[in-house]
């Protein structure tokens, strides 16, 4: 069971912090951010976060690193890659297509190479047995059905974090933010307004999901 405490409100950020939201691979640069230099995080969202790497996420993340060479083209490579990122929801409505036409639209495109040498510190990040060094108010956001870093790591990361919050998006994925941004962004703004003492304390207490909750869509 994870506990709910008033670490939000005993803290108090120095001037110059700032709010930090990382997500997937920035929700481990926000990581290590917090923990190498704590006086510039006012607060912490994870989202899509993990603090180590399993079995399952390594073989996923080889897999992704001969996808992008080995597929037929770029194309094929998306949309195998795409499963991992989207709801299905967003495989039938048409989004991951259109986010496909606009990806290879692009006149920029990331080259396989680098893709492949991002994946690489993906694999060497861990941070688990230093999180618990982290003061910052945190919050850590999973997908119910994101694959590519499902709930018990965010769960993992919440646990080692002092005073942590933990709440799963119903129905949700890898990309909330991008899914249903307006739940999102109303998650991650109430967050950081009770932050900042924008929300009285006791409205605070009576409108603020419990920790592990499941928030619906």
């Amino acid at each position: 069971m994870f506990r709910r405490t008033s670490h939000a409100r005993r803290y108090r950020a120095p001037m110059g912090s700032a709010h930090v939201a990382g997500f997937s691979g920035g929700s481990a640069i926000a990581q290590e951010l917090a923990l190498r230099h704590p006086q510039a995080v006012r607060s912490l969202v994870l989202t899509s976060t993990w603090a180590r790497a399993d079995a399952y996420f390594t073989a996923m993340a080889r897999f992704w690193h001969w996808l992008v060479t080995e597929a037929p083209d770029e194309r094929a490579a998306l949309e195998a890659f795409f499963l991992w990122i989207y709801t299905p929801r967003a495989h039938a409505d048409g989004t991951v297509q259109r986010i496909i036409e606009e990806t290879l639209a692009f006149p920029h495109p990331q080259s396989p190479e680098a893709f492949q040498r991002q994946l690489e510190p993906f694999l060497l990040h861990d941070t688990l047995d230093r999180l618990p060094a982290i003061a910052a108010p945190t919050l850590v956001l999973a997908g119910e059905r994101d694959i590519a870093t499902p709930p018990r790591f965010g769960q993992a990361v919440a646990e080692a974090i002092p005073g942590a919050r933990f709440e799963v998006l119903a129905g949700e994925a890898h990309q909330p933010f991008q899914e249903s941004p307006d739940l999102f962004n109303a998650r991650v703004d109430a967050f950081w307004r009770e932050v900042d003492g924008e929300i009285p304390e006791r409205a605070g207490e009576a409108s603020r999901p419990r920790t592990g909750a499941i928030i619906p869509p």
